[in-house]
């Protein structure tokens, strides 16, 4: 009997479908953000041995005990955090990730923000569009001989640390869980958070979300860092206390952010950070470039694949066994 992958959130990228049909895999696929009783009715019907989460509220037990021959879920990325990791643990379900598979577009895409703010690109692109064209008027600077202050040295955070350095800039990472081999020649460990607001002209996040990181960058840690620092997230939002960061940005306490990412996604209509000209803000897409969709929807499938026939999966590819 032919093995049923169900995806939840929109289909896996062209390739990832052509690699599960040549395996003879039923593979099936809601619309994006799908609601739970669509989820757990297609799961139930379709009998599906493995989940591919792209783009969904939340893993939770009621999606996981729908289909009753169910054995793997597997993140279509790396970030783990919509999944009920204590769940699935509880069931015996293991959870996969495509960890690293999208790293260098999620850099690219710190690295654009950093660009953007720095070169005031939002504010000269409205004042040109406005008629404006008096050169005087400029307040952009330059990355060059600033501090970039990793929160996190993951294989992000090692792609940024590299990009970085032909800029000019001098790099430095907390990360307490990290070996020493992973800061590499080129980035400075600091032993505490603070050490690194203090220091970092940009401040960058690159860490999971967990217990531990929810609400890591608050009120507090906005009054640590440099006056004129910027902030760029590009990990998780709930990571940065919103409310803190909104005063910070309105007190000018931080010159600026960039934003990836959102404690609710999408943000509403209303939320104050749109009121700011030194916010920027992109819809939690910089890991889903045409490459990085790619490279992640290839891993999530192989990975699936590997460990429905039994075959060895990358240790460091679960998030739970």
């Amino acid at each position: 009997m032919a093995l049923t992958v169900v995806s939840l959130g929109g289909p896996v990228a062209p390739e990832g479908e052509q690699m599960l049909r040549a395996a003879g895999v039923i593979s099936l696929h809601t619309g994006a953000y799908p609601a739970k009783a669509e989820a757990v009715d297609l799961l139930a019907s379709s009998g599906a041995d493995a989940i591919i989460v792209p783009n969904v509220e939340r893993i939770d037990q009621d999606l996981m005990t729908a289909s009753a021959k169910l054995k793997v879920v597997a993140k279509h990325g790396a970030g783990t955090n919509d999944i009920d990791l204590a769940a699935a643990k509880a069931l015996g379900l293991p959870v996969l990730a495509a960890v690293g598979a999208n790293a260098h577009s999620v850099a690219e895409h710190a690295l654009m923000l950093m660009l953007a703010l720095i070169k005031d690109v939002r504010n000269q692109d409205a004042y040109v569009r406005a008629g404006g064209w008096d050169k005087k008027t400029y307040c952009g600077a330059e990355l060059r001989g600033r501090t970039l202050g990793l929160v996190g040295i993951g294989m992000i955070g090692r792609a940024l640390a590299a990009m970085v350095q032909p800029i000019g800039m001098t790099t430095i990472s907390y990360d307490p869980f990290a070996p020493a081999a992973a800061f590499g020649p080129h980035v400075r460990k600091v032993d505490t958070l603070d050490e690194l607001l203090a220091q970092s002209d940009v401040v960058s996040l690159h860490c999971p979300l967990t217990p531990q990181t929810h609400g890591l960058i608050g009120k507090r840690e906005f009054e640590l860092m440099k006056p004129g620092a910027l902030l760029i997230n590009t990990a998780r939002g709930e990571v940065v206390n919103e409310p803190a960061l909104v005063d910070a940005l309105e007190s000018g306490r931080i010159a600026g952010a960039g934003l990836d990412s959102f404690a609710v996604e999408p943000p509403a209509n209303e939320h104050p950070l749109w009121a700011l000209s030194n916010v920027i803000v992109t819809p939690h897409c910089g890991g889903v470039t045409e490459e990085a969709r790619r490279q992640v929807s290839l891993m999530t499938v192989r990975n699936v694949l590997a460990f429905l026939r039994g075959d060895t999966v990358d240790q460091h590819c679960f998030a739970t066994r």
